[in-house]
């Protein structure tokens, strides 16, 4: 796979990456807020989370539209498995390897601001909850 290819997603994955970093403080924040029982600072951090969360669509938009130009369709194919977090081939490295790191990291990191987020929203909402 062309190394430029790789590294573009890479800088995507890096500042997905930043983003989630972002939007976890602020999930944080969030439920500090709600411990406070701060009607203000909850409204104030849920508008804030809106930017982190716009950007990360529009990151996620850019990777897509970078696998959609690439013209070889199996350089894609093996992209976009990696993107999706796809196991690597037997001896793949370098800025491959940075790549389905970074996928893996941010995967995790996601998956702690869904479930921090759950459980605010559950606390919040009570039975108004979203994930009711």
């Amino acid at each position: 796979m062309e190394e430029k290819t790789v590294m573009d997603a890479l800088v995507q994955m890096k500042r997905t990456g930043n983003l989630l970093n972002e939007l976890a403080d602020l999930t944080q924040q969030l439920g500090q807020s709600i411990d406070r029982n701060d009607q203000v600072s909850i409204q104030l951090i849920i508008a804030m989370r809106e930017e982190p969360l716009a950007k990360l669509q529009a990151a996620d938009q850019a990777l897509r539209e970078q696998l959609e130009a690439l013209p070889d369709r199996e350089e894609a194919g093996q992209l976009a498995a990696v993107l999706n977090g796809g196991p690597l081939a037997d001896g793949e490295g370098g800025a491959l390897k940075m790549l389905s790191d970074q996928v893996a990291q941010n995967r995790r990191r996601l998956k702690q601001v869904m479930d921090l987020d759950r459980v605010l929203n559950q606390r919040m909402g009570r039975e108004k909850s979203v994930y009711q």
